[in-house]
């Protein structure tokens, strides 16, 4: 199969547009037209459907982006570094992720980073913001992605801001269109990080500030528990929509927008005056992080 069909497939569900994706390809839409349905037509399957507000993906085209997108960003990558010094660097990288971003973004991020330094071993930590700091400080880590927290000790580069949302099980009655107003969260039986830094810092604060008394009917920093008790029925999460988009899609979770007020969860790249990183390898580790992360900005969106 052309992997350049694969491309524009995926610059089009990116866009969400074939306009859009036709000027940002370089390439006139009606060859780009031509593309998208000779991809069908070896495929045997009708990719997107078109709606007034553009190319939505079908079932089947949100199933060959999920296959395709990750494979086809390592091969070029591994094509673009080629040659280059960086594909010769010898070392190993010491990466931390907290357990919200490596649910989500660890196999891409690892896989575009190895396609770009074939040569270079990881050893990924996964742990809250609070333990991958207090690492990066004892040199135990290279850099690290955290949530935000206010210390001078590090260099923090702001990667992604998302909304909280809702979510519930599949039998509850949340959706995208009704917004739960943040004092109505009192009526849920929650489940919470015991963290006090990232959400469990916001959800403090905004209580505190809003006179409210959040009760915790369970607690974890396990996203995994805190996915398996909300899809049982037996509690409700405060989660940025990332965190568990798969499950949404496949309706074994649903959501709601979090509003009076809207919350963020922000997360960036962290690392310390310490870190002993070659600084042209340690500027492409932070370009390649970047990349990954304005994928899942714009899947998201």
């Amino acid at each position: 199969m052309d992997t350049h069909r694969l491309g524009y497939f995926l610059r089009i569900a990116e866009e969400g547009s074939m306009t859009q994706a036709a000027s940002v390809l370089g390439v006139a839409q009606p060859a780009l037209s031509r593309q998208l349905r000779l991809l069908e037509e070896d495929l045997g399957v009708k990719l997107f459907r078109r709606t007034p507000r553009g190319m939505e993906l079908t079932d089947d085209g949100e199933q060959l982006r999920a296959n395709t997108a990750g494979p086809l960003r390592q091969l070029e990558l591994a094509l673009q570094y080629a040659g280059s010094p960086m594909a010769h660097i010898e070392r190993g990288l010491r990466l931390g992720l907290t357990e919200t971003v490596a649910a989500t973004l660890a196999s891409p991020l690892l896989g575009s980073l190895s396609a770009a330094f074939p040569k270079v071993s990881f050893s990924v930590t996964v742990s809250p913001s609070e333990k991958l700091v207090e690492d990066m400080l004892k040199e135990n880590l290279d850099t690290a992605i955290i949530n935000s927290i206010p210390d001078d000790r590090l260099f923090y580069s702001e990667l992604l801001v998302e909304d909280l949302v809702v979510v519930g099980g599949p039998a509850s009655d949340l959706h995208p269109i009704r917004a739960i107003k943040f004092a109505e969260l009192v009526n849920y039986p929650l489940v919470l990080p015991i963290s006090p830094v990232g959400i469990g810092t916001t959800l403090t604060n905004t209580a505190l500030r809003l006179e409210i008394t959040l009760r915790s009917r369970f607690a974890t920093d396990s996203l995994q528990v805190s996915k398996e008790l909300i899809e049982s029925g037996q509690a409700y999460g405060i989660l940025p929509l990332s965190a568990c988009r798969s499950e949404v899609r496949s309706g074994r979770l649903r959501y709601a927008p979090l509003n009076g007020p809207v919350l963020s969860h922000r997360v960036g790249m962290a690392a310390t005056a310490q870190h002993k990183l070659p600084r042209g390898f340690s500027i492409k580790v932070g370009l390649i992080i970047r990349e990954e992360f304005a994928r899942l900005t714009k899947s998201s969106a």
